[in-house]
């Protein structure tokens, strides 16, 4: 799994630079548009914005205050922050790196002094931080849903090398988070039949740290 997905990050990275269809962001008004919020159609405003709701998921999974104190030797917390603007692209190697390190000890967790007393921990471990989570990505879901035409951004896909990445980055953000909670829910002593749940993207891990019980 280690070298899986650090061939799929080095090949996501090759194509984003060299294949990727459409104009590159300095020349793209959508991309512009998209930077500003400024764009007309529902759906790539949504994607956008999941594009953000997604990163504070992981960070809710990776530096949760869990039952037990993780250790590790990979340092969870610059992946999690650099994942806010880079998506999959830091994501991936911080599991590639771990996949090893990690098989019996469960995620490095944010230390900053004794983890049960982090504020971040408590937050990301908090329901209603992955409440307020859910019901942004079940609002959004709708406006675009109802609101948004699919061949809009199927057009922009095509035209615009931001909006092409930006999907492809969900759909391995969407596929990377199966893996993630498969190994959270081994190291929670949970049935790691809970990986299918990462299928419906962000809902389905977010439902899983609802049901996670805090002791």
């Amino acid at each position: 799994m280690r070298w899986t997905l650090g061939l799929v990050w080095m090949a996501f990275i090759a194509y984003a630079v060299l294949l990727a269809p459409g104009q590159s962001p300095g020349s793209d008004p959508i991309f512009k548009e998209l930077i500003t919020l400024q764009s007309k159609e529902p759906w790539l405003l949504t994607v956008f914005s999941w594009l953000g709701i997604f990163p504070a998921v992981y960070a809710c999974m990776l530096l949760r205050t869990s039952v037990k104190e993780r250790s590790g030797r990979v340092p969870v917390w610059p992946f999690v922050l650099l994942s806010f603007g880079l998506g999959a692209f830091a994501l991936l190697p911080y599991y590639a790196w771990a996949s090893s390190a990690h098989r019996a000890s469960g995620y490095t967790s944010l230390h900053f002094g004794r983890q049960r007393e982090s504020g971040i921990g408590r937050v990301a471990a908090h329901k209603l931080t992955h409440v307020v989570l859910l019901l942004l990505t079940l609002g959004t879901a709708f406006y675009a849903v109802t609101q948004g035409h699919p061949d809009v951004f199927m057009d922009a896909f095509n035209q615009s090398a931001f909006v092409h990445i930006m999907t492809i980055d969900f759909v391995l953000l969407t596929l990377l988070s199966m893996i993630a909670i498969y190994r959270d829910a081994k190291a929670s002593r949970r049935s790691p039949a809970w990986a299918a749940a990462g299928i419906i993207p962000i809902v389905g891990p977010l439902i899983y740290l609802l049901t996670l019980r805090r002791d």
